[in-house]
């Protein structure tokens, strides 16, 4: 306490400059990503380790936002870097997150420290305020124990237990990965290790030490086992993190960690790239090991049915979180072909405590859409870097140019599959497909890029709706794009991974892959209709002793006009599909279209033609065309494709 105490009234000063340096930060060269795809931060940004916490927002109180706290990839040849960044995002909005700035560095004697993976604790203090204390995992020798102490979870963060003061040692128990978990009833615990587990209760004066009459909880007290224990089903990596939920009257403690996989275990070799959990009744354990929250290898099955690895497998390290009721794991995936410009990704994932106890968390699917959990717009350009899917040399490049959210997908040759989950047909904007517009870079060599929804393979009901034919000619020094005609794929609904199978000649790259968007054009939904002006209904008023109640008043039925004059001009149903065009010449009309089950809708202005086409239907579907506006009647048609 006294530490925090003597720290705040220099701290309150500063984090007024911080916090407006880091504004100007975030809305003049970072900005806002505008997206939740994986990676959920912009392209050039390298968060691993994210831990994931819901805090009050120090600019808006009494708003709330989500915060991720990660080491930072910056030394490009060796894990992390120099500094801790922190992003956020409103709770009503993960497609919108902002660079709240660099909250803490370590300079001793001149020399900046390697900051690994941190986490975050937060102490109420009772009077409203709360108090901020970072672990920022120091790998310096001496430092490793290192805590730091804030008013705002934005910091600046300055550190509260250097040893006798001498600011070159730290006084405090925790080691490697540290995670620092507060309790309800204020209680202080401590999590850390490599390759084996330690936990235990810290005194709350110092957040660092162990409690006295307490003492540091290994494998024999708390039953987590290590990796290195051949028989061991938690098999303990790193990455520990700590967290409660709460939930049909139960509390449980839930330890999430990385774990290394036994070799064959799912199908595939040993790996630390799997995210675990286990839970218990108490923050210490014994503790129930619960199973795989994500295996960023995105494990899959190829064409035969075998289990197969489809992303490149590395480290990971994580936790869970609640929004608005929706749980979600952070974890993060490797690019580059190394482990040194790893990148923050989310997926939701569902938990549950049941009625005996247990705690149910599904597995995550590796996917692109991430926090779009409903699924990326395909008439949205994405980069090609939201790849979640690849067989053979394919890798996402690593980029740091803050102008540029993109990364490309390079190492692309005959026989390799990069992917992409999922894209929604359904999600509001053109529901009319035309085309597909991807942007490459050519490689000098004849190739050509098969287009597939579903799986890569047609003998596993893989859809084959076009493909990029890329010419040897083909400009080398710049970025072109390919267009696809996919007219005849216009009824696509519903949710779809795409596929893209290269070919071309062996041990050669075809091209690298920059971006993608599908095209659409045909019926819009519905605009809200603006009111038109016309003059308020009359009233009858009743006069006085008089039995006569007032009412609105409407046209008769001699007076309903007919709609005679709005035409279809041309309804054509032969071979599968159907083409109807028509004319509108009465002022706010709308026109409703169902096809089967698909239904489309639009309001029409006076003198406005429409057009609709509708490809690859069954034979006898039925098409149902209605034109109607309030006061007027209906025209209905009705016709069946031949």
């Amino acid at each position: 306490m006294s530490n925090r105490n003597k720290l705040f009234g220099v701290k309150k000063l500063c984090r007024g400059v911080f916090a407006a340096a880091s504004l100007v930060v975030g809305l003049g060269l970072w900005g806002t990503s505008g997206k939740a795809a994986n990676p959920y931060l912009p392209m050039w940004e390298h968060i691993p380790d994210g831990e994931p916490y819901v805090f009050e927002d120090p600019e808006e109180p009494g708003t709330y936002r989500l915060y991720v706290y990660g080491s930072h990839d910056t030394r490009l040849t060796d894990y992390c870097g120099y500094d801790l960044v922190v992003w956020s995002a409103p709770l009503d909005d993960l497609t919108n997150w902002r660079y709240d700035g660099v909250i803490f560095e370590s300079i001793v004697n001149g020399s900046a420290d390697v900051l690994f993976a941190p986490d975050i604790a937060v102490v109420d203090n009772g009077d409203g305020s709360k108090t901020y204390y970072l672990y920022p995992n120091n790998q310096a020798g001496g430092r490793n124990g290192m805590v730091a102490v804030s008013d705002s979870p934005t910091g600046p963060f300055e550190v509260c237990n250097w040893k006798n003061q001498q600011q070159t040692q730290n006084d405090g128990v925790l080691g490697f990965d540290p995670a620092v978990f507060v309790d309800d009833d204020g209680r202080v615990y401590g999590y850390w290790g490599f390759q084996s587990s330690n936990m235990a209760e810290l005194d709350p004066e110092t957040m660092a030490t162990v409690k006295s009459g307490c003492s540091i909880l290994t494998e024999t007290e708390t039953g987590i086992d290590s990796c290195n224990d051949k028989d061991g089903l938690f098999r303990f990596f790193e990455a520990s993190s700590m967290r409660k939920i709460s939930m049909n009257g139960q509390s449980k403690y839930v330890f999430v960690y990385s774990r290394m996989s036994q070799q064959n275990e799912f199908g595939l070799g040993a790996s630390n790239a799997t995210l675990a959990y286990a839970y218990s009744d108490t923050p210490l354990g014994p503790w129930t090991y619960g199973g795989t929250l994500v295996d960023a290898r995105a494990r899959d099955v190829d064409e035969n049915g075998k289990t197969i690895a489809t992303y490149p497998g590395g480290n990971t390290h994580g936790s869970i979180v609640e929004v608005n009721g929706q749980w979600y794991v952070f974890y993060h995936r490797c690019i580059n072909n190394d482990q040194y410009s790893r990148q923050g990704t989310a997926e939701p994932v569902t938990v549950e405590i049941t009625d005996d106890g247990k705690v149910l968390i599904s597995e995550a699917e590796v996917t692109s859409q991430g926090l779009e959990k409903n699924g990326l717009n395909p008439y949205n350009k994405v980069s090609a870097g939201i790849m979640c899917y690849r067989i053979g040399n394919s890798y996402v490049k690593a980029t740091y140019d803050k102008e540029v959210d993109s990364s490309p997908v390079a190492g692309n040759k005959n026989g390799g599959i990069i992917g992409y989950k999922y894209f929604n047909f359904d999600l509001p904007g053109w529901q009319h497909l035309t085309g597909f517009d991807l942007d490459i870079q050519a490689k000098g060599v004849k190739g050509s890029i098969k287009l597939m929804l579903d799986s890569p393979w047609e003998s596993r009901g893989g859809q084959h709706i076009g493909t990029v034919e890329i010419a040897a000619e083909d400009e080398t020094s710049e970025i072109i794009t390919k267009h696809v005609d996919l007219g005849l794929f216009d009824n696509i609904t519903g949710k779809h991974a795409l596929y893209m199978v290269f070919t071309g000649p062996a041990g050669k790259e075809i091209a690298d892959i920059h971006a993608m968007v599908f095209a659409g054009d045909g019926i819009e939904p519905t605009p809200t209709p603006l009111p038109s002006p016309k003059p308020e209904p009359a009233v009858q008023i009743p006069v006085a002793g008089s039995s006569a109640t007032p009412s609105l008043s409407s046209p008769t039925p001699e007076t309903v006009p007919s709609l005679k004059k709005i035409a279809i001009s041309g309804v054509k149903c032969k071979k599968g599909s159907i083409i109807i065009t028509g004319k509108v010449s009465v002022s706010g009309s709308t026109v409703k279209i169902k096809v089967g089950n698909k239904a489309y809708k639009k309001a029409m202005l006076k003198g406005k033609k429409f057009t609709l086409k509708v490809s690859r239907l069954k034979k006898n579907t039925k098409v149902t065309i209605k034109i109607s506006k309030s006061g007027y009647k209906n025209l209905l048609k009705v016709y069946k494709v031949k």
